[in-house]
């Protein structure tokens, strides 16, 4: 009988900063929390080892914070057994989140330790004045540094470019998207920016709105100039080889990323971590957001779930 698909998410909630649109609770990356938090994952996972004899694991995605940056040889370690604790497709797309400028020769070893396929770039935005209302951790141009290292590796390259930021026109956009290709992007998701609650760049509009509307750089485009802005995105990887396979998700032929297009289709999800999200089985479950929660039972996955609803 031919298993079920199954995408694996594992949550590693370290960022080296908070970009002032992110509303993700992030930690700190202290090598001593990391150290022990890629253990507990591990733990978790392999108390999972036998419950899904029904399933195959056909794409894993690394993320939760940028986890790139680390380069801890423990998550390279990990992700080299995962044939050994779960059912891995052979042929199974794994996918790390990184940042540029973060990703070093230590990163790129640890890529090819644990067989990773794809690298997520978190790159946003070419431009140094829309970067700054981001308040982002390094300039556009980190990602020379990664390019560099990277040399001839194989790896998948996706970025994800954001539409709708402060200050952003059509030209600043294009800028964005042709660096992106330039840098050997297989495959770019075209994100519309968030205004989300309780971060810094929601704030500030609440505090300075006014004044903010006033200044070219800062301004945030209205409802038409954003919808202007993904046509010409679009237009431009057109004209450049790329196709939407799904909605702000374009690729180059025969590149297009199958975590994506797996969830896209409803297929279930493992997901292990701090506060990680499963659907399976009909269920949708979370795991603790609480750390020392999550070090002291992570060999028990059932004392982890805080909430459980049915989908």
């Amino acid at each position: 009988m031919e298993k079920k698909p199954l995408l694996l998410y594992l949550d590693i909630p370290f960022c080296p900063g908070r970009c002032a649109h992110c509303a993700k609770p992030a930690l700190e990356p202290r090598a001593d929390w990391r150290e022990g938090y890629i253990e507990a994952l591990g733990r978790e996972l392999r108390a999972q080892k036998d419950s899904l004899p029904d399933y195959e694991v056909k794409a894993v995605w690394i993320g939760g914070g940028i986890p790139g940056h680390m380069a801890d040889p423990q998550l390279g370690e990990l992700l080299r057994e995962l044939p050994q604790i779960l059912p891995l497709d052979p042929d199974a797309e794994i996918t790390l989140k990184v940042h540029p400028g973060m990703f070093s020769v230590d990163t790129l070893e640890l890529c090819r330790h644990g067989h990773v396929t794809r690298l997520s770039v978190e790159y946003v935005t070419r431009n140094s004045y829309e970067y700054e209302n981001l308040g982002r951790f390094l300039a556009p141009d980190a990602m020379d540094t990664t390019r560099m290292v990277l040399g001839n590796s194989k790896l998948e390259l996706s970025f994800d470019v954001l539409t709708g930021l402060p200050g952003q026109t059509d030209a600043t956009l294009l800028e964005s998207l042709g660096a992106a290709v330039s840098y050997g992007a297989g495959h770019i998701s075209l994100y519309p920016l968030k205004l989300l609650p309780d971060t810094a760049l929601c704030q500030r509009w609440e505090q300075e709105g006014e004044k903010l509307r006033q200044n070219q750089r800062r301004r945030l485009p209205d409802e038409g100039e954003k919808a202007a802005m993904v046509q010409r995105g679009a237009e431009f990887l057109t004209a450049h080889g790329f196709r939407e396979y799904l909605p702000g998700r374009w690729a180059l032929p025969d590149r297009e990323c199958r975590y994506f297009t797996l969830e896209e289709a409803h297929a279930e999800v493992l997901g292990c971590g701090l506060g990680a999200v499963t659907l399976l089985e009909g269920l949708r479950s979370e795991n603790t957001s609480d750390l020392s929660m999550y070090l002291r039972y992570s060999n028990r996955p059932d004392k982890l779930i805080c909430r459980v609803e049915k989908l």
